[in-house]
């Protein structure tokens, strides 16, 4: 069960600075949308072309969704990706789930393997926070926890 987050309504204008300066820049997103609309925009999805992740994918597109609010004294988020081809997911929340592991928190889980561990940011800035999301996604999280040990 999920714990609501304690902050307001989202940040229309972060959505647009998430889109804009981190997800149109990722070559392996071929879409980003608002959801529901670019209007009443609650969060953030980004399509991937299955083909351009190392290793593909395919052949139902990946996504990676964004839900943040901005609030004092740390921002609440969820970064959710989800690849239906090989039912694997992996979430990054900075949220009241799980105090025991501190601000922030990792998780994934694929068939009957699951994690979840504490972590850090290096930066607070939610554009370059989501930017080290994004690069631990393609360049660990996938080939490691997806893919290691002959998992696909």
């Amino acid at each position: 069960m999920s714990v609501p987050h304690p902050g307001g309504d989202p940040n229309a204008a972060l959505y647009s600075q998430l889109k804009r300066d981190v997800l149109d820049r990722v070559p392996q997103i071929t879409a980003v949308e608002y959801v529901p609309d670019d209007i009443e925009a609650t969060r953030l999805r980004a399509v991937f072309d299955p083909d351009r992740l190392a290793p593909p994918t395919g052949p139902e597109s990946p996504k990676l969704i964004v839900k943040w609010y901005r609030q004092e004294p740390d921002d609440w988020f969820r970064i959710n990706y989800t690849d239906p081809n090989a039912d694997f997911h992996a979430g990054w929340h900075q949220d009241e789930d799980h105090p025991d592991l501190g601000r922030a928190h990792f998780q994934y889980s694929l068939i009957d393997e699951t994690g979840r561990w504490g972590i850090t940011f290096q930066h607070e800035t939610p554009s370059l926070i989501l930017w080290e999301i994004v690069d631990d996604l393609i360049e660990n999280v996938r080939p490691t926890y997806q893919y290691e040990n002959g998992n696909s």
